[in-house]
């Protein structure tokens, strides 16, 4: 059992890595393109409505898929009371969301933007046919197929975006493609499982996922409310323009983030659910995690920030050049972003959906806070409060989650460390030869393959567990040879 279990964890992980390496690898090729054909302005304008469709899937979701996860068994009757719960939510939401797009234009001064709340108002509809067909295979952990499907619409709806970019469609290039990702979705859905969930809906079924999951959907629209108050607050006082710098720099920082935290996410929560009767495997596999998401992530993240500067001159020209200075700033704060996935992960598998909540009015409370001492000061300030905000949120969720299965803070601190100052000495390295050097495309060239280079080299020295652990699990699931 424990022995299938890990294997399916781990062959789960290297699988949703390949699926987002490659979709961050090809979103990041599609980025550039798209970058230098539309403007900040455009990006800008798709920023200004994030905040209300955030709300709305947080909504329509109402916690009930986390809460399809961690049941243990489940009956035909589970998915359909959730898949009717979320196609009528989501029709609710989506005619409320056009019935007040004018408002939100005349409040941002954008009239544009009454189209584009209805379409994407569209497509949220459309999609919510198909979240519950997508939590079946998480059930299941089948995390190949899953894999498969993400990639293939993904990548077709990025040509498509690509191509009516080219076309001169502007702003509607990053929105009209949504429409054909659903459709590509949902057939490539029905091939891989052949299983409808059906239009059946019991109260009873609704009220025990809904006891569970409220608490998760108040921490959830609280998040995401909180989490877009930046882009609504540079919306409203500064320029669609510098909300595209800001917007772009962010997605950027999130690139590298998203792809480890997508990985706990969608593997993580089923296989603590699992596991979660047993308070010592419990225990070593989330330490395990942490380790091993922190070995990843911090030098990535300490990477780019030192290469900033060329990456962006290079790959989206001087007109993106004000985004240089928020994207270093803000990967100082994406670094945490996996760990914070774990902690809050690991509250919902113990069934602490109270804490959960508490936690999260806590450290929103703070986040307003930080928010108004410094959107008065720039952009630049409000950057780094995310720095600030990110290292007390932390703090917080392994506090806490460290009780829940005697791990202290401390403890989930010395786990990290020596990844931490791996990734640290490393980015000092490759800013040092940017200085060094004037080209641009020798500082990109020669920042990346020396900091490769040198965080291979001082983890092997000092014989990080971490760095054997992932040479194990790639030639385990990947190249299939076993020890």
């Amino acid at each position: 059992m424990a022995s299938d279990l890990r294997q399916k964890t781990f062959s789960g992980m290297i699988w949703t890595f390949l699926e987002s390496f490659s979709l961050q690898l090809f979103g990041f090729v599609q980025g550039i393109i798209l970058a230098r054909l539309l403007n900040p302005s455009d990006y800008g304008l798709i920023a200004m409505t994030a905040i209300f469709f955030s709300i709305s899937h947080t909504m329509i979701d109402s916690g009930f898929t986390n809460a399809l996860v961690r049941k243990k068994h489940h009956v035909p009757i589970d998915f359909s009371t959730v898949y009717v719960t979320n196609v009528v939510l989501s029709f609710v939401f989506s005619v409320i969301l056009c019935l007040v797009s004018p408002w939100i234009a005349n409040f941002y001064d954008q009239p544009i933007l009454k189209s584009i709340m209805c379409w994407n108002a569209l497509c949220m509809f459309l999609q919510s046919f198909l979240a519950v067909q997508g939590t079946r295979m998480r059930i299941q952990l089948r995390f190949k197929d899953i894999s498969k499907i993400r990639v293939a619409s993904s990548v077709l709806t990025g040509i498509i975006a690509i191509v009516l970019a080219f076309l001169g469609f502007g702003v509607w290039s990053l929105i009209y493609p949504t429409l054909f990702g659903i459709a590509i979705k949902g057939l490539l859905y029905w091939h891989y499982q052949h299983w409808f969930p059906g239009f059946h809906f019991t109260w009873a079924k609704f009220r025990e996922f809904f006891s569970y999951g409220s608490k998760l959907m108040v921490a959830g629209l609280i998040n995401v409310t909180f989490n877009n108050l930046y882009p609504l607050v540079i919306g409203k006082y500064y320029s669609a323009k510098d909300l595209g710098f800001y917007n772009k720099a962010q997605a950027y920082a999130l690139l590298p983030a998203s792809t480890v935290t997508g990985i706990l996410t969608k593997v993580t929560f089923p296989v603590l659910a699992k596991v979660n009767d047993d308070v010592v495997i419990l225990q070593n596999v989330y330490r395990r995690m942490i380790r091993q998401s922190a070995f990843v992530a911090f030098p990535i993240m300490m990477g780019l920030a030192a290469l900033a500067k060329p990456a962006i001159l290079l790959m989206i020209t001087e007109k993106w050049a004000a985004s240089i200075p928020l994207l270093q700033i803000l990967c100082f704060s994406m670094m945490w972003t996996p760990l914070h996935v774990l902690n809050l992960n690991l509250l919902q598998v113990r069934g602490k959906s109270d804490l959960f909540l508490n936690l999260e009015i806590v450290k929103k409370i703070l986040f307003v806070i930080i928010l108004l001492a410094t959107f008065k000061f720039g952009i630049l300030y409000m950057a780094i409060g995310e720095i600030i905000m990110s290292v007390i949120c932390l703090f917080i969720n392994t506090h806490y989650t460290g009780k829940l299965i005697n791990v202290s803070f401390i403890q989930q601190m010395k786990d990290i460390s020596p990844s931490l100052l791996y990734a640290l000495s490393m980015g000092i390295l490759i800013y040092l030869i940017t200085i060094a050097i004037e080209n641009l495309w020798l500082q990109l060239f020669f920042g990346i393959m020396v900091g490769a280079v040198y965080y291979i080299s001082i983890t092997k020295l000092f014989k990080s567990p971490e760095l054997e652990y992932s040479i194990t699990l790639l030639r385990e699931n990947v190249f299939h040879k076993k020890h």
